[in-house]
């Protein structure tokens, strides 16, 4: 059955003519996905959340345009979706690993017993780091430069260092969570 048809059926509510696309289009909307995302599972959530929002949008769409792109679009809306969540969660996790970074360097919250216990968890998990990264984090968190004076001190883009920065902090930040949670290093 051409494509046009199985589309036709598939707005009048024919789910087998919609499963039909979705086997046409899985593996390119797979491939699509996977440029941007690195874990085949969420790959997949991705790529199922983007059928179903093309089969809930299906009435919506003009039979005269092209399945294809149309599709992919939602799949990059989802992808974008995607990073905005995970975003938010990284940004929420790596405040744990901000809010001991400042404990370290003096800075003590009410409840100290915690606070020392994610004091302990940073310190071990910095002296898991390379050099270079110890050095960043130090100059960085520990005599609190700004990223510019930074940059100039090692030679490196601000940019550049920011994102290496939150890469430290990220690895870090798993640390601490295996140590606190008891898991070990």
């Amino acid at each position: 059955m051409e494509e046009q048809e199985l589309l036709r059926k598939a707005q009048q509510g024919d789910r087998e003519a919609f499963g039909r696309l979705v086997y046409l289009y899985q593996d390119r909307l797979r491939a699509y996905a996977a440029r941007y995302v690195d874990r085949s599972e969420e790959v997949f959530d991705i790529v199922q959340d983007a059928f179903l929002d093309a089969f809930t949008h299906l009435g919506s769409f003009d039979p005269r345009q092209e399945f294809g792109p149309w599709l992919r679009a939602i799949c990059r809306n989802r992808v974008l979706n995607f990073f905005r969540t995970r975003k938010a969660r990284r940004a929420a996790a790596l405040t744990l690993v901000d809010e001991a970074l400042r404990e370290k360097s003096g800075l003590m919250e009410d409840d100290l017993e915690a606070a020392a216990d994610r004091v302990k968890a940073l310190a071990q998990c910095v002296d898991t780091l390379a050099q270079p990264q110890r050095e960043l984090v130090a100059l960085r968190y520990g005599q609190n430069l700004p990223l510019a004076e930074l940059g100039v001190r090692v030679k490196r883009s601000a940019a550049a260092l920011s994102m290496t920065l939150s890469r430290i902090r990220s690895a870090l930040m798993k640390c601490m969570e295996r140590r606190l949670s008891g898991a070990g290093p």
